[in-house]
């Protein structure tokens, strides 16, 4: 019997794949669309391709034998003689599912982005970033981060030797494990990272903190199919809405025994698979983990061969007064700007040094100087900005 190839296509790019189909004349429908057997079908005047999308009957099905019947229908459909040239696409994370339940009617898997000629995802990594790219992304990461200079240094040194090792095949992510008390920058590495690399899109970000003890595996990355409450796993949600090459891990020493297992097999593998069974490649990926603890206390919850895995362990200090003093006038002048450009009728003369006076020695947490930055200048400037 004669076997049809599918296309696979990311379902992050989904409005190119569309826009490139329709540029070509093409329509992408729905398989409901298909979803009586015949042998001919009527589509619009000039239509010169159809993409028939399989992708929604996997959206909630739990039995995967019921989806055999339509997802044939569909086969069948393409392997007839009609009036436009017919294809099967679905959503990447499918793909392999679908090809093992219809295998004998399926002979190949092909990208959908190369067939349709998209160009290469504009989204960065930091592997094939160039050198110059690299520089300025370690740059502004210097600039917006403040104290902490060894912790920057290092980062750079670790990532150039990722860099060169993930090209051979040898590293397929680069993790970062920081400790150290709550609001002094942590979390920043990851967010500074992000917002060069992929500026437009969501942050991938997990926080332990939120997820109870008992059902944290099951949160991360989905309980199985018929489980009672099941979900799809935020883990591969995010990472299916945002292509961010960076993933933040907050509060990581809050995560239970069998995530410090997955995690294990992650950082080795550079590969995962969900509670569906549908795989997710992070390859060139940039994980980083925080923890509140000590970095002395991280032997007590994290197993030794976990802590092995990441490819740079760190401890964060308090800023210095110095630093913080740095920071206020950083960010202070930084707000300023933005808020000119939204509201042109503040005076142009007024200096943020001007407005915002704080003693840093009365903090310690970079969170509460920023909000109070925030309120000291929202006060200087109420009655010009409601005016």
């Amino acid at each position: 019997m004669d076997r049809v190839s599918i296309y696979e296509y990311d379902r992050k790019n989904r409005e190119r794949v569309v826009k490139a189909i329709e540029e070509a004349d093409g329509q992408i429908l729905s398989w409901s669309f298909f979803a009586k057997d015949q042998s001919k079908f009527d589509f619009p005047a000039g239509t010169r391709s159809v993409f028939i999308d399989l992708s929604s009957l996997f959206y909630s099905e739990d039995r995967a034998d019921a989806l055999v019947a339509p997802a044939e229908l569909m086969l069948n459909a393409v392997q007839k003689e009609q009036s436009v040239a017919l294809y099967v696409i679905i959503e990447r994370q499918y793909s392999k599912q679908v090809q093992d339940l219809l295998y004998y009617k399926i002979d190949k898997v092909l990208e959908l982005e190369s067939f349709l000629k998209i160009e290469k995802d504009p989204i960065q990594n930091i592997v094939d970033v160039n050198q110059s790219d690299f520089d300025n992304i370690l740059d502004y990461l210097n600039q917006n981060l403040f104290g902490n200079e060894l912790f920057k240094k290092r980062l750079k040194e670790e990532l150039t030797k990722y860099r060169l090792f993930n090209r051979i095949g040898q590293q397929p992510i680069f993790s970062v494990l920081i400790c150290g008390a709550s609001g002094i920058g942590k979390t920043e590495v990851a967010r500074l990272l992000h917002q060069k690399l992929a500026p437009e899109e969501p942050m991938i970000k997990i926080n332990f903190g939120n997820y109870s003890a008992q059902d944290a595996l099951n949160s991360l990355i989905g309980s199985p199919r018929g489980y009672i409450g099941s979900n799809k796993g935020e883990l591969p949600d995010k990472l299916m809405r945002s292509r961010s090459k960076v993933i933040l891990i907050d509060e990581f020493e809050k995560a239970s025994k069998p995530v410090y297992n997955f995690f294990l097999q992650l950082l080795e593998e550079g590969k995962f698979t969900d509670s569906l069974g549908r795989e997710y490649d992070l390859d060139k990926y940039i994980i980083v983990f925080t923890s509140n603890m000590p970095k002395e206390k991280i032997g007590e919850f994290l197993p030794p061969e976990l802590r092995s895995r990441f490819n740079y362990k760190c401890a964060f200090w308090p800023l210095s007064t110095k630093e913080k003093e740095q920071y206020v006038a950083f960010k202070s002048e930084r707000y300023l700007e933005k808020i000119r450009c939204e509201c042109p009728e503040i005076d142009s003369d007024l200096k943020a040094s001007d407005i915002v006076r704080i003693d840093v020695s009365r903090y310690s947490n970079m969170r509460d100087i920023n909000g109070e930055i925030m309120r000291q200048i929202t006060d200087a400037l109420y009655e010009q900005i409601v005016e």
